[in-house]
C-alpha cells in the first residue's frame, strides 16, 4: 500500500508540475505575440541607411539571424545583410523606431558579438588604360622567365620484364 500511497503522490507532483510549466509557457508566448503587433508604416516617411557589420562569421547563421531580428521590429520595412560585403542595409520608419533603436538591436544579438559601424563605400581603384599597357608591355618583355624541365621517361614494363628472364 506504501508504494501505491508513493505514486499517486509523485503522478499528482508531475501533473501540477506540468501545469505551471505550461502555463508559463502560455504567458510567455502571450508576451511575444503583443511585441510583433502589426504597425502601419508610413511609405512616404520611410528612411534607408547602411551599416558595417563587423562579427559576422557566415552568411546563414549570423547575417541571417541580424536580418530576421531587426526586420521583426515595428516599423521596419525592409532588413538586408550581406555577409561577403559586410553590410547591412534596412528601410525604416523614422516615427515609429530609430537608428539607435536598430543599432542597439544589433549590438544586443548574441551576447555584443556585433558591432555596428558606419558603412563607408570601399574605393575601385582606376588606372588609366594606356599607361597600364604601355606598363605591361615593357614588363611582360623584361621579366620573362625561361623554364626548362628535366627529361623523364618511363620505361616499358615489358621490355623490363624481357631483360630480366
Amino acid at each position: 500500500m506504501n508504494i501505491l500511497q508513493n505514486t499517486k503522490r509523485f503522478i499528482a507532483v508531475a501533473i501540477v508540475a506540468s501545469t505551471i510549466v505550461a502555463c508559463g509557457g502560455d504567458s510567455q508566448e502571450a508576451e511575444k505575440q503583443e511585441e510583433h503587433v502589426p504597425v502601419k508604416i508610413n511609405m512616404e516617411n520611410l528612411t534607408t541607411v547602411e551599416y558595417a557589420v563587423e562579427g559576422m562569421v557566415c552568411a546563414m547563421g549570423c547575417a541571417a539571424t541580424i536580418q530576421d531580428e531587426v526586420s521583426s521590429m515595428s516599423g521596419v520595412a525592409e532588413a538586408e545583410v550581406d555577409y561577403e560585403a559586410e553590410k547591412a542595409t534596412f528601410k525604416f520608419d523614422g516615427d515609429i523606431v530609430s537608428e539607435e533603436e536598430i543599432i542597439a538591436k544589433i549590438g544586443s544579438i548574441a551576447d555584443g558579438q556585433y558591432k555596428v559601424n558606419e558603412w563607408v563605400e570601399p574605393e575601385v581603384e582606376t588606372v588609366d588604360e594606356d599607361v597600364e599597357a604601355e606598363e605591361g608591355n615593357s614588363a611582360d618583355e623584361s621579366s620573362k622567365i625561361e623554364v626548362s624541365l628535366p627529361s623523364f621517361e618511363i620505361p616499358n614494363l615489358f621490355t623490363l620484364i624481357l631483360d630480366q628472364v
